[in-house]
């Protein structure tokens, strides 16, 4: 498609991490790793998966501990028990212990264990085995909240997303991060979306629908996921995540659905005009409105 969109608009949007912040991750992930020893560490979520957007500033580091097994859901006969609150204590009094250089602050959560640094906000998130062999998929961890253990698939996750990109010419995770950076400017600061809904969503879209014209596919790609889940509220049919393991519906209140699904739409009606502008200043202002800007 032609359009009058400045090129430079669109690119913002989709723009990756620099070399220089992935060098940095990788320090801080290589120290950790070094810290906690008998754990197996390694990178998830949009950093690993590289659908985060530029501006990154937080990370998720899951730390496996070695030959430990979920009595909940691994077949590995368990020997000895120990606590998950053992478990996190363990990690985070050696986070506590060696800030080295970082001098971060260390602090409990839910899910994980957050580490500020002055550059970085790290989740280090505790689990256990499932599997005899690390390289495995599954791996548990645990929600003091819920007093629950969870199965993750950080290696589904990423096989996902590579074949993704590969099936739409390298556009789908520039296409994840434009839609990532439209809900921040939407909704920044609001608990009406998360970064994996968006991926979740995106990853629904055709293939056919990610073009190398970015601003095409946002309104395409955009239009779908508006009509996607309008149709869930009627039929409740589930939408998969990218691991494919779980409806990313189920635990996505009503209300902030609708108002996501209300603005997108919102916003597709804008991207579409900007396509369709005569003139840069037209196209530009139809953008801008689109990302709320």
């Amino acid at each position: 498609m032609t359009h009058n969109i400045p090129l430079a608009h669109v690119q913002k949007h989709t723009k990756a991490i620099s070399d220089t912040k992935r060098t940095e991750v990788a320090n801080l992930q290589n120290y950790i790793q070094e810290i906690l020893g008998d754990h197996h560490t390694f990178l998830q979520g949009s950093y690993k998966n590289d659908t985060s957007t530029s501006d990154i500033n937080d990370v998720d580091i899951v730390a496996v501990r070695v030959n430990t097994y979920s009595s909940t859901y691994s077949s590995v006969p368990v020997v000895s028990s120990i606590m998950w609150d053992q478990i996190f204590s363990e990690i985070e009094n050696k986070l506590i212990l060696n800030p080295g250089k970082y001098q971060w602050t260390v602090v409990r959560a839910d899910k994980c264990i957050e580490v500020r640094t002055s550059s970085f906000k790290a989740d280090v998130v505790p689990a256990v085995q499932i599997n005899q062999a690390l390289k495995n998929d599954n791996i548990a961890i645990y929600s003091f909240k819920n007093g629950i253990e969870k199965v993750n698939f950080p290696n589904t996750h990423y096989k996902n997303g590579i074949a993704k990109q590969d099936v739409t010419n390298q556009n789908y995770k520039p296409m994840v991060r434009m839609f990532k950076n439209w809900a921040s400017n939407h909704f920044g600061g609001l608990d009406v979306v998360s970064s994996y809904h968006i991926e979740s969503l995106v990853y629904n879209s055709p293939n056919n629908i990610f073009y190398n014209d970015h601003a095409a596919s946002f309104a395409l790609i955009g239009g779908h996921i508006v009509k996607l889940l309008r149709q869930r509220n009627l039929i409740p049919t589930a939408i998969k995540s990218v691991c494919e393991s779980e409806d990313i519906t189920a635990n996505w209140y009503l209300s902030n659905r609708q108002t996501f699904c209300d603005v997108l739409d919102k916003s597709v009606g804008h991207a579409l005009n900007a396509c369709q502008a005569g003139s840069q200043y037209d196209a530009q202002n139809h953008w801008s409105k689109a990302f709320n800007l």
